[in-house]
């Protein structure tokens, strides 16, 4: 059957079949019910009949924000990735579960109590984990509007500080490429991989020398550390998106590089044995940046630089869109492809007078 809307399908005889919640046992199970029409608007108005005449109507249903959450995750778990349900989970348990705004009842929260909690986090937590917070919030409370009924109150985030993205000039990429080239171990061989192929951290750490083929790279898994009630674990998953599984060709310049190190089983392993982790390799990269006397930059500024110096050289766009392994080209252009100073004044000097100046 196809889906339309709210708990509504087509059925294969042509009719349309809506489903409500007709109750909610002790245990917190529910049983529905099904209501039919002969098109989508007939199913949904006897859905919306049943829905609003029912015990289940706003005035008589008492679930809290933290029942709720709980109840929405349960409903999620085989939906989402394991890190983004570890994700969701901590925040649930440390920042909705321990503040008053958990103990409410669904009903009576309001667009004004929201925001009042946000604003009030911000003495302790950043404005992106109140945001996070808050997508949790609008995801149960959406999950509440359809199940069961509750008009959901429109959430407001908090406006994030615009932070300028790090791209290393020419000459600063010429600095750090001489320090690394200087007694390179396998991490240094890590950060210039990163630097010629734009690849992520998670995926730079969970390449198997398999992936690295003679001419080119297979990404198609990233490495993480992700949360539990236990402590953290390593785990190994499939890349960000569907367009993150992608083959990359190593250019022809690094490949002498990449065979001088190539071994067996990951690609990035200490002399004792173990694999170099995200948090690893991002701690490493600091202390190159430290000790080659560059300014303060995080490892993701490798993947901005390599976009940049793509458009530079004359990428097309939908290349390296694909590269990087973007869903949407606009992606690509609205946050990895940089002008530096040197490009400007270049693109400056394509100028030429109207007149004789």
């Amino acid at each position: 059957m196809s889906k339309k809307g709210t708990n509504i399908y087509k059925r294969k005889d042509g009719r349309w079949e809506a489903r409500y919640i007709k109750s909610v046992e002790s245990d917190g199970s529910k049983k529905y019910g099904s209501v039919y029409g002969h098109s989508y608007r007939e199913a949904r108005d006897k859905q919306l009949y049943f829905m609003h005449n029912l015990h289940l109507s706003v005035q008589q249903t008492h679930i809290t924000l933290t029942e709720l959450t709980r109840e929405w995750l349960s409903s999620i778990v085989f939906s989402v990735k394991k890190s983004t349900y570890q994700k969701y989970e901590s925040l649930i348990r440390n920042h909705i579960e321990q503040v008053p705004i958990g103990q409410m009842q669904v009903r009576f929260i309001t667009s004004k109590t929201i925001n009042d909690f946000a604003v009030k986090r911000l003495d302790k937590l950043s404005v992106k984990t109140v945001n996070d917070i808050l997508v949790i919030m609008s995801l149960a409370l959406s999950y509440a509007e359809e199940i069961y009924n509750i008009i959901k109150p429109k959430i407001r985030y908090l406006k994030t500080p615009t932070k300028e993205t790090r791209v290393l000039s020419i000459s600063e990429q010429q600095q750090l490429e001489t320090y690394l080239l200087q007694d390179m171990d396998i991490c240094k061989f890590g950060v210039l991989l990163a630097l010629y192929t734009g690849i992520r951290v998670g995926e730079l750490c969970a390449l198997q020398w398999s992936d690295m083929k003679a001419t080119e790279i297979v990404i198609s898994k990233t490495l993480h550390r992700i949360k539990d009630r236990t402590g953290t674990i390593l785990e190994t998953t499939e890349p960000k998106t569907k367009s993150s599984n992608r083959i990359i060709p190593i250019p022809t310049f690094f490949i002498p590089i990449v065979e001088q190190f190539r071994s067996y089983g990951s690609v990035l392993k200490l002399s004792n044995g173990n694999i170099v982790e995200p948090r690893l390799m991002q701690h490493k990269f600091e202390k190159y940046i430290k000790e080659c006397g560059l300014p303060k930059t995080n490892f993701h500024a490798l993947r901005h630089t390599f976009a940049t110096r793509c458009v530079e050289s004359g990428f097309d766009i939908k290349s390296l869109s694909e590269i990087l392994g973007h869903t949407d080209v606009r992606t690509t252009l609205n946050k990895y492809v940089h002008s530096s100073y040197e490009q400007k004044q270049k693109n400056m000097e394509l100028l030429r007078p109207a007149s004789n100046l």
